[in-house]
């Protein structure tokens, strides 16, 4: 929600008494945050892959379609949110 003038003069008020670090790591939080939903899905498809192989004994096929899947996964969320926080960006 963009408030204009009034939104970018309240944005810059709570920056001011800001370290440089805390500046830094608000402007990076998004990225972060994509980054660890890219490892959160190849995690949770890595982990599945190998349960699968263990209880169908495929070993190990499953745990490289899991891998495939949750990198799959990982980028398209990646991206997504990458091109949602330029899109941001660019309308300010």
């Amino acid at each position: 929600m963009d408030l204009g003038p009034q939104g970018d003069r309240d944005r810059k008020d709570r920056l001011a008494g800001m370290s440089g670090f805390a500046r830094a790591m608000r402007e990076a939080e998004p990225y972060l945050q994509a980054t660890w939903s890219f490892a959160a899905a190849v995690a949770l498809g890595v982990l599945a892959g190998y349960f699968a192989d263990g209880k169908l004994g495929t070993s190990p096929w499953l745990l490289l379609a899991g891998s495939v899947l949750g990198m799959s996964i990982g980028v398209y969320a990646f991206v997504k949110a990458v091109l949602e926080v330029e899109r941001k960006r660019k309308s300010k």
